[in-house]
């Protein structure tokens, strides 16, 4: 992890695991899709090695994403390797909402990475998307009257390199 701090950093995804993603927001249409990423730091960014479709059950899967609780923490607890997560946006951009922003400290302390797919309007295919990484990025702010401190996070855009 020491290896993001500070540095522009690449996230390398194999193109097996690419269409995975693609295929899982495809069939999750109209709805919001998500995952999790798993893979490993290296020295200049981070190797992706698979991907795990988790249930959405968001109240309102058509806008937003919420990751099923009892398949989120049985990644968390069995997958050493969780290093991100994956949603998409079926109707807009692959950039980060401000509901992406305002539910990212539910779970960027334990992630590294933040991935956005959408389906791509110029292709004409129903299996290509546009995808953008993002790095997590973590500071701390004092927030309250009483001096504690509050982490504060955000997403700053990573190259993807498909392999």
């Amino acid at each position: 992890m020491a290896a993001l701090h500070g540095q522009q950093n690449t996230f390398y995804i194999p193109s097996s695991v690419e269409q995975e993603m693609c295929e899982h927001m495809f069939l999750s249409l109209p709805q919001e899709a998500c995952g999790v990423m798993l893979g490993e730091t290296a020295a200049g960014g981070i190797r992706i090695s698979r991907f795990q479709p988790i249930r959405n059950v968001a109240p309102d899967p058509l806008h937003h994403f919420a990751l099923d609780g009892a398949e989120w923490i049985r990644c968390i607890f069995s997958e050493p390797t969780l290093i991100g997560i994956f949603h998409s946006h079926p109707q807009s951009k692959p950039v980060p909402s401000l509901e992406d922003m305002r539910a990212l400290p539910a779970f960027a302390g334990l992630l590294q990475m933040y991935l956005i797919g959408s389906p791509d309007p110029t292709s004409g295919l129903r299996s290509h998307m546009l995808l953008n990484g993002y790095q997590i990025e973590s500071s701390k702010e004092s927030q309250d009257q009483e001096q504690q401190v509050v982490p504060s996070y955000n997403l700053l855009p990573v190259p993807l390199c498909v392999t």
